[in-house]
């Protein structure tokens, strides 16, 4: 169970999130958790195809400007 003060400080993170990705890629979802992004939630998609995949959602809770070149080009 999380404290109050964990709960509190999990909420203003996501209160300063400024940009938000969504993928299919775990390894793009590992490298932009490397970069300062935090997992938002996970769910199970089918696509066209009929492959059933996750969706990682992560959101960046700092000010743009400070998205790494990386980020910027490839998101």
């Amino acid at each position: 169970m999380m404290t109050h003060t964990e709960v509190t400080t999990a909420q203003e993170a996501l209160l300063k999130i400024t940009k938000i990705i969504e993928t299919e890629c775990a390894a793009d979802a590992s490298f932009l958790l490397s970069e300062g992004f935090v997992l938002l939630g996970v769910g199970n998609s089918i696509f066209e195809d009929s492959e059933n995949r996750f969706v990682y959602s992560l959101g960046f809770p700092k000010p743009l400007a400070e998205l790494s070149e990386s980020v910027q080009n490839n998101f």
